[in-house]
This record gives structure tokens, C-alpha cells and sequence, in this order.
């Protein structure tokens, strides 16, 4: 596991210098870009879940799969969990989740968040308007892990 974080951040880096990114000012949270503003997003929780779960990332050959989400103002998710790290960022709206025994929990535009891991949970628009999420599946290519497993009811 610790060869393959090596070699993920090793390819960013790569990647980073093949673009002509200049250093990182981690101070102030800013890229010394000339025309633009680089600002990191603050994950709640970036070594555990959001139910204080430990994770680690899938072995094999990687994938990285982004997916747009929009839940509608009433409706929700099926009952359903995650087998892999799903890192979770609310575009716009407000976003709500059930974890059933554990509770639940309000994300609003702009937080980000790793979703619980074979934990049972729906998730639902909260207020007025459609809820959007970039959802970031963390995956290996096989076997598929992305699409989420069904469940009865939440955890």
C-alpha cells in the first residue's frame, strides 16, 4: 500500500512540474499563479470517514472515477453503501444524510467530506433546492467498485 502512495504522489508531483507549476505558498493556502487563485478545500476528517472510520486506498490498477450528483428538493437516495473511499464536495445546495444508528448529518456548498464505508445511509436535498455533489470515487479497475450496493434499510 505505502509503494502505491508513493507512486500516486510521485505522478502528481510529475505532473505538476510537466505543467510549470511554481511552488506552493502553504501558508496562505494560495499558488502564486499570475492570474488566477489555487485555494485548497478543507475535507472534514482526511484520515477517517465522516463516521470516524480508518481507510485505505484500493490496491491493483487505479481508478479514479468523478461523478456529478444532483438529488432533487424531496427526493432521496436509495438505501445504499460504499465498498471503496468516495471523497464527497457539495457543489451547491444543502445535503443531508442518514447513517440510520449514527445519526444524521448537513453538508452545505462548499464542504467536503469522505463518505462512510460499508455503512448504510440515504441521502437527500435538504431545503428548497436541488442539492449538487462531485463525487470522487477512489476505485482500483477491477474488480468495479464504483457503483454503490444496495441495502434493506440504513446501518
Amino acid at each position: 500500500m505505502m509503494q502505491n502512495l508513493v507512486r500516486l504522489a510521485l505522478l502528481v508531483v510529475s505532473g505538476l512540474v510537466a505543467s510549470g507549476v511554481s511552488a506552493i505558498d502553504h501558508q496562505s493556502g494560495t499558488e502564486p499563479y499570475q492570474t488566477i487563485s489555487a485555494v485548497p478545500i478543507p475535507i472534514q476528517g482526511t484520515s477517517k470517514t465522516v463516521l470516524g472510520q480508518a481507510y485505505s486506498f484500493p490496491a491493483g490498477t487505479p481508478l479514479i472515477k468523478p461523478f456529478k450528483i444532483t438529488i432533487e428538493p424531496g427526493m432521496k437516495t436509495g438505501p445504499h453503501k460504499h465498498a471503496i473511499p468516495l471523497l464527497a464536495y457539495v457543489l451547491s445546495g444543502e445535503l443531508g444524510v442518514d447513517y440510520g444508528s449514527r445519526g444524521k448529518k448537513s453538508f452545505s456548498a462548499g464542504e467536503a467530506y469522505v463518505e462512510a464505508i460499508d455503512w448504510c445511509h440515504v441521502g437527500y436535498a435538504e431545503g428548497d433546492e436541488a442539492v449538487q455533489i462531485l463525487a470522487i470515487y477512489l476505485a482500483q479497475r477491477e474488480p468495479d467498485q464504483i457503483k454503490p450496493e444496495p441495502c434493506d434499510t440504513t446501518d
